[in-house]
């Protein structure tokens, strides 16, 4: 990576072990590879340490380059010198333990560390797979940052820099600058840094989305058109307001007829829902239908052919939605509908954060957003009758 001008004295005296060459400078030696990264500072040359470079000599007599990770190690097939050689090489060898530059405290350093700790570890597995995602990115970039440099002015402008390579997709950008921000803050505890400079970033994506909520009218035509084992997620979400990815899950051993149990998994928390009439009537059909089958199914929610979903739920889904002409809608948007209709039955935001996995702020705010608001008109527009 290519830091600003008044940083590079400090990165070179502070990283020579690494430091292959710069513009101006002699290389001490020359690596199998190179990464080449620049930006507003002077570009620099940066050693991925352990490479193994293997030459074959062809038939025709060409001969070709091989890389390998390491000598004995996995193949590294993306061409070199690219960002996608550098990202191939580090998910081959993040697990890895390299002596030469164990113990430099760098950013794949830094990443190394948070992965073995519980702050990590302690995350639902969906966000740890994204978590690992978006490290592998910053890494690409930023792995032979030493951490000693990271709470010097002008590196807050480097990482927004960085982030607003992704500004084509707004909520990429903003995970990984949430990534960035949370690996920071680990080590500001530790007193590894002396500041996190991505704290308080704009978002980018802030703004672009909001929360939607399903309507009655959208209820009721998604219900006629869609098939039954569709129509079964929407009343599931609809009538729990769990994640999708929980329910795709959910187990018939988790119904006993009157609650679902689940454990949700991002939240880690124990819940019990009562299960409303009009969902018991969808659950207790399905159930018959599938004790039927030769090889019932385990999951409550199946594919047309009555199987576990394992992939293509969302496309289905998407499909589905486009079917019965209903625009601008998700399945997640359930979880607010659920929180909504709730709200509209009398559940108290407590009972519904409870229930639904929301934060009790997160739960208000979508209900307010979407119901008392309307309410507070209707309720303003009464006292203003009754007084004239």
């Amino acid at each position: 990576m290519a830091f600003p001008l008044s940083l590079n004295r400090m990165v070179l005296s502070s990283f020579s072990p690494i430091i292959t060459g710069c513009h101006g400078l002699t290389p001490s030696l020359t690596p199998p590879l190179l990464h080449l990264s620049s930006g507003r500072g002077i570009a620099m040359r940066t050693k991925l340490v352990g490479i193994h470079k293997v030459k074959r000599k062809l038939s025709d007599g060409t001969v070709r380059i091989h890389y390998y990770a390491w000598r004995g190690g996995p193949k590294i097939d993306a061409e070199p010198d690219t960002r996608r050689f550098t990202e191939e090489f580090i998910r081959l060898t993040r697990d890895r333990e390299d002596t030469k530059t164990s113990d430099i405290r760098t950013i794949r350093w830094l990443i190394r560390e948070y992965r073995k700790s519980q702050a990590f570890l302690g995350l639902a597995d969906r966000s740890r797979s994204d978590y690992e995602r978006h490290m592998i990115e910053i890494e690409a970039e930023f792995h032979d940052l030493p951490l000693s440099i990271v709470g010097d002015v002008g590196m807050r402008s480097e990482f927004v820099t960085f982030r607003d390579r992704y500004a084509a997709t707004p909520r990429r950008a903003d995970l990984i600058m949430a990534v960035l921000r949370r690996m920071l803050s680990f080590a500001l505890d530790r007193e590894w840094i002396t500041r996190n400079p991505v704290e308080r970033v704009e978002e980018l994506a802030e703004g672009t989305r909001r929360e939607e909520i399903w309507t009655d009218k959208e209820i009721a035509t998604f219900k006629t058109i869609a098939p039954e084992y569709m129509v079964r997620a929407l009343m599931l979400a609809l009538w729990t307001g769990q994640r999708q990815g929980d329910l795709l899950r959910l187990s018939w051993s988790a119904y006993d007829g009157q609650h679902i149990r689940l454990r949700q998994s991002k939240t880690r928390r124990n819940v019990r829902i009562k299960i409303a009439k009009e969902l018991k009537a969808v659950l207790d059909a399905a159930k018959t239908e599938n004790e039927k089958r030769e090889v019932p199914a385990t999951t409550i929610l199946t594919t047309a052919s009555g199987k576990p979903w394992k992939t293509g739920f969302k496309g289905a889904w998407r499909k589905m939605v486009a079917k019965a002409k209903i625009s601008g809608k998700t399945f997640h948007d359930l979880r607010g509908t659920f929180c909504t209709l709730a709200y509209r039955s009398g559940a108290s935001f407590k009972e519904i954060a409870e229930a639904s996995g929301h934060s009790e702020t997160e739960a208000e705010r979508i209900i307010r957003a979407h119901y008392l608001a309307g309410d507070t008109v209707i309720s303003k527009l009464e006292k203003r009758t009754v007084e004239e």
